[in-house]
């Protein structure tokens, strides 16, 4: 019940921050898919721009408040968070990345 509700709170956010993001564009008729917003997401998190979020980046970044914790994206157990393994964690919980607004 808890992966449910934190899978939809995920979703929920998303789509709002798709729907913010989509204005921020020139204010065209634009839109991003969550794949987009992931990717967004991960750089905004990654702080050193070094294509890792560690776990002080993670909480820094408050990404718990999504329903992960660090551990579960840290699929190879190497104290850092690469783009693949928070895509593959993103994939596995959002889908197949179709647009979001």
């Amino acid at each position: 019940m808890k992966n449910i509700f934190s899978i939809g709170l995920g979703l929920t956010f998303l789509a709002l921050a798709s729907t913010a993001q989509a204005g921020s564009c020139g204010g065209g008729n634009q839109s991003h898919s969550k794949e987009e917003m992931a990717m967004h997401i991960f750089d905004k998190a990654d702080a050193n721009s070094d294509g890792f979020i560690t776990l002080e980046e993670h909480d820094a970044a408050k990404l718990s408040k999504y329903g992960t914790k660090f551990g579960a994206y840290d699929t190879d157990q190497d104290k850092r968070i690469s783009k693949k393994e928070y895509m593959a964690m993103f994939a596995k919980h959002h889908g197949d990345g179709s647009k979001g607004a």
